[in-house]
């Protein structure tokens, strides 16, 4: 490499390290000001504090609807996660071990609800709901979230499923055990990083939902999310900047440990 691609070589790398740097700052900078203003004690929006109080976390706390719609967020998520998983694996097991006919296809529609706008899945499912008769239930929207929630197990059990040979597999059926002993003894350790990974990938995203939610969701049924939207068309206060940082530093956490999860199994 001659002297003159280097320093353009230099050049490039700096431009997009700059690049890189200031869309992540772009990201930051709004979540830190909801954060920051969270721990005022003014009744108002006002940037930058000017005081450091605890009150409105204290004040989300002791509120009977935000407790209910934490509670409704939590039940809907792992119910979700829980659904979304089984059917990733499941999904994952026919596309990558049994190649069954059609796989492509399989894997696309696995994929879609991570693609697809989320009105889009949102009108799909409402009519679905309603002929089911499971509108405004914790039912409908749990379903939904499990849809939004798929894409997430299915992908990591498919990378781990293609990270390591069958004959593993196949040398455990031909020793005597059948597809459920093999799977439970020999497939199952080998991809339980990436299923507990995809659970809680499926579970933050079921956290942060929003749109179907407002589609499916009755007053008995609001999570987090659908409460802080109506909050919001009323009047902006403290209290719903605690909230969102609440749900800004569960997400965080959930990924964090998703992320550090396959490292942690990997040198035990």
């Amino acid at each position: 490499m001659s002297v003159s691609e280097k320093k353009l070589w230099t050049a490039w790398s700096r431009f997009l390290t700059g690049l890189v740097g200031a869309i992540l700052i772009g990201f930051l900078v709004p979540i830190l000001v909801v954060v920051a203003v969270s721990f005022q004690s003014k009744s108002y929006l006002s940037f930058p504090p000017t005081d450091f109080s605890l009150r409105w976390y204290q004040q989300f706390i002791g509120n009977d609807d935000y407790r209910s719609a934490i509670l409704n967020s939590m039940m809907i998520g792992a119910s979700a996660a829980a659904l979304a998983t089984i059917a990733g694996i499941s999904t994952a097991l026919a596309v990558v071990r049994a190649r069954a006919p059609g796989s492509a296809i399989v894997s696309a529609l696995s994929i879609a609800p991570a693609v697809l706008p989320q009105i889009v899945l949102a009108i799909g499912l409402f009519p679905i709901s309603v002929w089911l008769g499971l509108q405004g239930t914790l039912w409908a929207v749990i379903l939904a979230h499990a849809v939004i929630g798929l894409p997430f197990p299915f992908i990591t059990v498919c990378g781990a499923l293609t990270s390591y040979s069958n004959r593993i597999e196949i040398a455990s059926m031909t020793l005597g055990a059948n597809a459920f002993q093999t799977f439970r003894l020999i497939t199952f350790p080998m991809i339980r990083p990436a299923v507990i990974a995809g659970f809680i990938f499926a579970f933050a995203a079921s956290l942060d939902e929003l749109v179907l939610a407002l589609f499916l969701s009755s007053p008995s049924t609001r999570t987090l999310p659908l409460l802080l939207w109506e909050q919001l068309n009323f009047q902006v206060t403290p209290e719903i900047a605690a909230a969102a940082s609440v749900i800004l530093a569960v997400t965080s956490l959930l990924i964090l440990a998703a992320t550090l999860l396959p490292r942690l199994d990997k040198d035990n």
